[in-house]
This record gives structure tokens, C-alpha cells and sequence, in this order.
């Protein structure tokens, strides 16, 4: 008999959490019967799962008003199916089904850690975090309470295993298949951000530098992305009367469809989990800029042999590893295409047949 799974996302928007969560659903279809929890109105985005996937959208306008009102409303409706062996692997928001698991209730909880956990190894990520220093390493605490968690940083799991005593942690990277790509020497190049214009990616850091930068290097300038931080960014374009910045909005599956033109990617997040664009960037030979010690930029970029690796926060450092790349392209290329061939541990044996194996231990 086919087991169900649950797969918890009370929210969706068009991040790399929610590509992720397509990717585990349809992959999961061959083995699970899977069932999305979702309380969302982003119809484009719930297109991309296939048939095999039911998804169970309560659509309730008033409760999505609010991250922790929605999350609860979405436990509690899944509670209320009354599934006798219910399996949930919660994408994010985590905190109330844990606490389900520390009053006993009988099911089996997977987890997954999609952002930075505050392991006293990441201290430029920390620093962005204070003012949800106590909060997160309370919630944090009840990860312990879940049958398995999966994390994708090896600080993560030691933090975990050693100080949260969570019994069952496994390091399961994303998935980032490899295209047949190639990069080459040009006159102009073109530099690009995608992702959330929110704070936390920090556009704002990226345009403001890469103007600077434009006065002496000539490069143009791409941003493909919605959120707050939109207007700011139009703003700043318009101020320094920049005409080689483009922002586009948002643009669905825009590496794959600007990937030819990309020449570099920066990621200028101040905390991260998993930069879906820098491992999506990797698999097209596209030379990577990501701030060092944040997410999972060391492992993706080889600790600068694969890419290059900004202190973060320092406007210099990043202006002068910018034009390091354009200066010097092809050096760029050589360490784009040996983070490239080392994409193996990111390969579908070693993500999702490995997520699917660690699934069924725990079931």
C-alpha cells in the first residue's frame, strides 16, 4: 500500500523555498502518495506541480493575513482530516507541529531547515539576527521533537545533534542538475541579481555597489525580482541616471531563460540557507560572486577555487571582487567550470534518492 505524506507549506511565494518544495513533491509522486498543505492565492505557482500531486488550498483570505495566524490554521485543518498515520514533512514554519511532538501526539514529523539556524559558527549571519536571537533558539530548541531533520550545512547538524539534541539529522543538499553551457570573452558584460527584492537578499547593496563600480568599469547592470524593496531600487536607478541598469520584476524561471546573457551572478543575501540561484548559476557556467560564510556559499563556490567570495557587509571587498571578475573573465571561466564539475554532491543520487531513503527510514 502507497503511504501518504503531508507536505507542509502554509505560505507560497516565488522563492527558492517554494522551487524546492516543487521539486520534493514531484519527485515524491514516484514513491508517496503526496498531499500539499497550502493556504495561498498564487495560482502560477501551484502550476508547476504535476497531477500526481493533491493539493489541499484552503484559500482563506483572512487567516493568510497573518505568517504565525496562517501557519496555526493550517495545522489545525490538517489535524482535522483525521488521517490515522499521518506523515508531515513541513517545508518551513516548523514551530507548532513540533510542539504537537512534544506533547505526544502520535505522527511522524520531517523537517526541513530552509534558512540560517544560528550555530555559533555563521557570525556574519548572526549579526543580522539579534533581534531574533532568543526567539530562534527557542524555536529552534524543538527540533529536537521532529523524526528527522534535514539541514543542508555540516555547522548545522553538529549544532543540532550536539547542542539541540535532535536524534535523527541528515545533510541532504538541493538539487542542481547541469546544462551544457559555456561562457566567453566579450567587450560588455553583464552582471546580474536574482532573487527577492527584500531586505534580507540586500538588492540594495548589490545596485548601490554596482553603480559605484560602473563609473570606472563599463557593465551593465540586471535585477530580476518583486518585493519590497522594488520601488527603493527605482529609485536609486533614476537618483545616480544610470542607463545601464535593467530591473525586469519578476520574471518565472528567469536564469533559465536569461542564462545566455548572464555573464555574473552576485548574491548579496545577509543570511541564507540554500542560494538556489548560486547552485541554478553553477549548473549553467555562470561565474559567481556570494558572500563568504553565508548559506552554502563556501561549499558551492570550494571556498573561493570555484567562484569568488566577498567579506560581507564591505562595499570595497565586493567592488573589488566584481572587478576582479570582469578584469580577468577568463580566470572567472576556469573557476566557473571547476565549481561546475563539482556539482556531484548536488546530482539526484545524492539529493533526492537520498531524501527519499531518509523518509522511508523514519516511516
Amino acid at each position: 500500500m502507497v503511504k501518504k505524506i503531508y507536505l507542509f507549506c502554509p505560505s507560497i511565494n516565488d522563492g527558492g523555498l517554494e522551487k524546492t518544495l516543487s521539486i520534493y513533491a514531484n519527485f515524491l509522486t514516484n514513491s508517496f502518495q503526496v498531499n500539499l498543505i497550502t493556504n495561498t492565492f498564487n495560482n502560477k505557482r501551484l502550476k508547476v506541480f504535476n497531477k500526481k500531486v493533491k493539493i489541499i488550498n484552503f484559500k482563506n483570505k483572512f487567516f493568510s493575513k497573518s505568517r504565525i495566524i496562517n501557519n496555526l490554521f493550517c495545522v489545525i485543518k490538517t489535524l482535522l482530516l483525521k488521517e490515522k498515520n499521518l506523515i508531515v514533512f513541513s517545508l518551513h514554519d516548523h514551530f507548532f507541529w513540533c510542539l504537537l511532538k512534544f506533547f505526544k501526539l502520535k505522527f511522524k514529523l520531517i523537517i526541513r531547515t530552509s534558512t540560517a539556524i544560528i550555530n555559533g559558527k555563521n557570525k556574519s549571519e548572526e549579526e543580522y539576527l539579534k533581534k531574533q536571537f532568543y526567539l530562534k533558539n527557542f524555536i529552534t530548541f524543538f527540533y529536537r521533537f521532529a523524526d528527522l531533520v534535514i539541514t543542508a550545512a555540516t555547522n548545522n547538524k553538529l549544532f543540532l545533534k550536539n547542542k539541540i539534541k535532535a536524534k535523527n539529522v541528515k545533510i541532504i543538499y538541493n538539487y542542481f542538475p547541469r546544462f551544457k553551457a559555456t561562457k566567453k570573452i566579450k567587450k560588455t558584460y553583464n552582471i546580474f541579481f536574482i532573487g527577492r527584492l527584500v531586505p534580507d537578499k540586500d538588492p540594495i547593496f548589490f545596485l548601490k555597489n554596482c553603480i559605484s563600480l560602473s563609473q570606472k568599469i563599463n557593465f551593465n547592470i540586471g535585477i530580476i525580482g518583486k518585493g519590497i524593496c522594488y520601488r527603493e531600487l527605482k529609485s536609486l536607478s533614476k537618483k545616480n541616471k544610470i542607463k545601464n541598469v535593467k530591473i525586469y520584476g519578476y520574471i518565472e524561471n528567469g536564469l533559465k531563460k536569461f542564462n545566455k546573457r548572464i555573464d555574473v551572478i552576485c548574491i548579496t543575501s545577509k543570511y541564507d540557507g540554500t542560494p538556489n540561484v548560486l547552485g541554478e548559476a553553477v549548473s549553467y557556467k555562470i561565474p559567481c560572486l556570494a558572500p563568504k560564510n553565508v548559506g552554502l556559499s563556501n561549499v558551492i563556490l570550494l571556498n573561493g577555487k570555484g567562484g569568488y567570495l566577498y567579506e560581507p557587509d564591505s562595499d570595497n571587498n565586493f567592488k573589488d571582487k566584481l572587478s576582479s571578475i570582469i578584469l580577468n573573465y577568463n580566470q572567472a571561466i576556469k573557476k566557473s567550470k571547476l565549481a561546475y564539475n563539482n556539482l556531484d554532491r548536488f546530482n539526484y543520487k545524492n539529493t533526492l534518492l537520498k531524501l527519499e531513503r531518509s523518509i522511508n527510514e523514519v516511516i
